[in-house]
């Protein structure tokens, strides 16, 4: 089934669904979204002139491509009165919910594609991890971001626990740019010039080549890490880890 598209639909107009809209607008393509969600739909509609808002059967009757970015506690109530069509092409963006169970939702149309964006798909470059049929997402989005496809529920379990390490390091930036500001720096510029090394470095090569390029003896980047590491760095992100409570994907 092919996921070229003349519209996009997408049913739920939250953050995520926002920056999926976004990005496929940014990328040219005409998006019709869920007016449920006044507020940022209204928004969206007033930014692009590609974007349209109507009522969630409406989205549905205008699109071919259907994007599912419901909360998975709203998703019955807000699914069991539409009527989807056999050719409907839909990607959940919901991880907790099995696609078996969107699949009874959503019948006469199939489910076999779950996708999880991050917020910087709005602007593209972002990761996009994929369980199940890739092909309509690669084909939407591989030439905007980086489509990763995820084996099966376990993975993307592993890969949803692991990228809250975003936080944390979102933490650090702001801490070392605002001790930059405190020691004769300015604090904004301190936070650009952060923001690009990390980004630049990381995405130049695999993390453990880039610890091993700043092992310098005695440089300021192996006495930090040091640093951190005896007071017990590795171990906290693996217990930290560990802790989280991903979505299993079970129905309730």
């Amino acid at each position: 089934m092919t996921a070229h598209i003349t519209k996009a639909g997408i049913i739920g107009i939250g953050s995520i669904g926002s920056a999926v809209a976004t990005g496929l607008a940014r990328a040219g393509h005409p998006v019709v979204i869920s007016r449920r969600g006044a507020v940022r739909s209204a928004a969206l509609a007033a930014a692009f002139a590609n974007i349209t808002a109507a009522e969630n059967q409406s989205v549905l009757d205008q699109t071919g491509v259907v994007f599912i970015a419901l909360n998975d506690a709203d998703a019955v109530a807000a699914l069991k009165p539409l009527e989807f069509r056999p050719d409907h092409v839909v990607i959940s963006l919901m991880a907790g919910m099995e696609l078996t169970t969107l699949g009874r939702l959503i019948a006469p149309a199939n489910a076999r594609t779950i996708m999880i964006p991050f917020p910087a798909i709005a602007d593209g470059g972002s990761p996009v991890l994929v369980m199940g049929d890739a092909a309509p997402v690669e084909q939407i989005f591989g030439q905007t971001d980086s489509v990763i496809p995820v084996a099966d529920r376990g993975e993307l379990n592993a890969f949803l626990a692991a990228q809250a390490i975003l936080s944390p390091v979102a933490v650090m930036v702001s801490g070392a740019a605002k001790w930059a500001g405190s020691h004769g720096g300015d604090t904004d510029k301190a936070e650009r010039f952060l923001r690009r090394l990390i980004a630049s470095s990381l995405s130049g090569m695999p993390s453990d080549d880039l610890i091993t390029a700043l092992n310098t003896p005695d440089g300021y980047n192996q006495r930090l890490r040091q640093y951190f590491e005896q007071q017990g760095l590795s171990a906290n992100i693996d217990t930290g880890l560990s802790k989280l409570n991903p979505p299993t994907g079970k129905d309730a």
